[in-house]
């Protein structure tokens, strides 16, 4: 079983707002990322939510997406993360990882990733994308769990990411990474 973790309980402090709740072209980012996921072959799908769990839920009705309250939100991105792990089922054997504030990111880029992992020994799948290096989303293979429980603060995996060496399948990408939207511009420009 493969799942879908979507991270969307950050702060938005740079944002001054609940970003994950703003629309681009009518629907909320992190129904975007939901629904991008899905659309990748991925049916079941995890997200994180802090503060706003409520208007995510309401955003994300109808998704089949489950939304995972993160009470610690406040410790960074590894809470989220942890929260997301707590709960995967125990017969998920791989899962992406995706960004809430990412909206656009392609489902043929995490179908590439799954693919990747399905025919390598990688313990993780990152995207290199053709405008400067590694991005999101990441597919982890199952036994990475502990390691990425492991983890604390706001950094995300990235230097987990590079410690693991050639147990990482880096994936060309030939496109520019999605865009995230950490400002009130970056929403702008992406509409």
């Amino acid at each position: 079983m493969i799942v879908g973790i979507v991270l969307a309980a950050g702060f938005a402090s740079r944002y001054g707002a609940p970003k994950v709740l703003e629309r681009v072209r009518g629907i909320e980012l992190v129904r975007h990322v939901v629904d991008r996921v899905s659309a990748a072959g991925i049916t079941d799908v995890i997200v994180t939510a802090g503060e706003s769990a409520d208007g995510v839920r309401e955003a994300l009705e109808g998704s089949g997406a489950v939304v995972v309250a993160v009470p610690d939100a406040a410790a960074g991105l590894s809470a989220s993360l942890r929260a997301a792990l707590d709960v995967l089922p125990a017969e998920c054997t791989g899962f992406v990882v995706a960004l809430a504030d990412q909206p656009f990111i392609d489902p043929a880029v995490v179908r590439q990733l799954h693919d990747t992992w399905e025919t390598s020994n990688a313990a993780a799948v990152v995207p290199v994308y053709r405008d400067g290096g590694r991005g999101n989303p990441v597919f982890f293979d199952a036994t990475m769990r502990r390691r990425l429980r492991d983890l604390t603060g706001d950094a995300g995996a990235r230097d987990l990411l590079v410690a693991m060496g050639d147990r990482v399948v880096q994936v060309p990408v030939d496109a520019p990474a999605p865009r995230d939207v950490d400002t009130r511009e970056d929403l702008s420009h992406l509409e």
